[in-house]
């Protein structure tokens, strides 16, 4: 899910900041489809992992991960 433009929790719209975004883990679905298109070296891919967004809301403290 991507995050939404103004927070889920009170609407907020200028207060909704992304805090930190970071890359995590290891993700099998770019392993499996990079390993089936290029082969082993397609299986590096995997380690490239997930991107997540961190947003956070100055006006009521709501903070959630999306996917980035």
């Amino acid at each position: 899910m991507k995050a939404p433009n103004k927070c889920p929790m009170c609407g907020e719209v200028k207060g909704w900041i992304l805090i930190d975004d970071e890359k995590k883990g290891f993700s099998a679905g770019k392993a499996l489809v990079g390993g089936v298109l290029l082969g082993g070296i397609g299986l590096v891919a995997g380690f490239l992992g997930k991107k997540k967004n961190i947003y956070y809301c100055k006006n009521c403290g709501f903070q959630h991960e999306y996917k980035g």
